[in-house]
């Protein structure tokens, strides 16, 4: 957790309060909504969250206090900071500080900048400074062999006497020329991996084909709709494409998001998730033996697993049954392989009542 927020409605402040772990984990996502709806709060996409309070290791949040937010900006927030490597949480302060920021979209943006900054918070070390500056400013990286020649002291010395530097409670702050970019326009979230998705999904506006959102696979219904509520997927010529994909490869060329629908996407990869190495190789056997034709035959086929033997090396002939790239598999299920990846109509009807009839 990085930080925990009581949040209430401004419009209407009987309703009570509610105290918000950021991030939310996952399982407790829908949740969580539900307890801000009940409160008539919680949108998709207003800021309608009223800030009452902060408790977090980041002083610098408390300028959100009294402010109105949506609880997904707060969301994204603490999932950048979450993800910030050691140092760089003084930077963000710092640099927060420095540019007089208050705004949960300045404070969103600058997650992504905020680590072009030199930070000095000891000048006892000079020759640490120097070689941490010298750091910073190629990018976070160096050959080993040109940072081993850096005078840290003399850079050190050199960036202190330039007078560029800003004093602020976090330390003395320089920019190095960083420039606060709008990544973030108000609405629509950059692409941002916290957690490795099965798939990850862009949403790409028809008009000019620019991404208005993306989506975590596998996510809960809700998380979903609400991902395209606020990329404004009501809009003509409306398209998803996959951008990013950690499926095993015989899985993922049985994908396709045009053909299969949100539903059956987000369902075969939470019936892929879980499984370990050994079971998602056994998986891209079990599909060239099988042979399906969409994400939900395949998704039928990771959910029984167990009706299928797999041996890296053939033991012996047996009906429905192939040596394949992965190795020799056998079925021994009672159903044929093809209705095994029949999905139950009634089923399958309940799960698009879910997420809404998106099939």
């Amino acid at each position: 957790m990085i930080f925990k927020a009581i949040l209430s409605s401004k419009a209407k402040p009987g309703y009570g309060q509610a105290t918000i772990p950021f991030p939310i984990p996952n399982s407790e996502y829908d949740y969580t909504i539900g307890l801000l709806e009940a409160m008539d709060i919680g949108s998709p996409t207003a800021q309608d969250c009223r800030v009452d309070e902060v408790d977090s290791t980041y002083p610098i949040l408390n300028r959100l206090v009294t402010q109105t937010v949506n609880v997904d900006e707060l969301d994204y927030l603490a999932k950048c900071l979450d993800s910030f490597c050691e140092g760089e949480a003084g930077k963000f302060q710092a640099m927060a500080s420095k540019l007089n920021l208050s705004s949960i979209k300045d404070f969103i943006n600058l997650t992504f900048c905020c680590q072009q900054a030199t930070v000095i918070t000891d000048f006892s070390n000079l020759e640490q400074v120097g070689k941490g500056h010298a750091l910073t400013v190629n990018g976070g990286s160096m050959p080993m062999e040109e940072f081993d020649k850096v005078d840290g002291q003399a850079v050190a010395l050199d960036l202190i006497q330039s007078g560029a530097g800003v004093v602020t409670p976090y330390g003395v702050v320089y920019d190095n020329g960083m420039k606060l970019e709008q990544l973030y326009d108000g609405r629509h979230f950059p692409a941002y991996l916290y957690q490795m998705p099965e798939l990850m999904i862009e949403i790409k506006s028809g008009e000019d084909g620019e991404a208005t959102g993306y989506l975590y696979l596998p996510s809960s219904d809700r998380q979903i709709q609400r991902t395209l509520m606020r990329a404004g997927s009501g809009s003509e010529g409306f398209r998803m494409e996959i951008a990013m994909d950690e499926l095993p490869p015989q899985v993922s060329n049985m994908v396709s998001p045009a053909r299969d629908g949100l539903d059956d996407l987000n369902a075969l990869c939470r019936a892929v998730e879980p499984l370990s190495a050994e079971e998602r190789k056994k998986l891209e056997a079990v599909v060239l033996l099988a042979q399906p034709r969409c994400a939900s035959e395949v998704r039928q086929l990771a959910e029984n697993l167990d009706q299928f033997d797999f041996v890296p090396k053939p033991d012996s002939p047996a009906a429905d049954s192939a040596l394949t790239e992965q190795g020799y598999v056998a079925y021994h299920g009672s159903l044929t392989l093809e209705e095994l990846m029949m999905e139950d109509p009634a089923e399958r009807h309940q799960r698009e009542q879910e997420m809404g009839g998106m099939a």
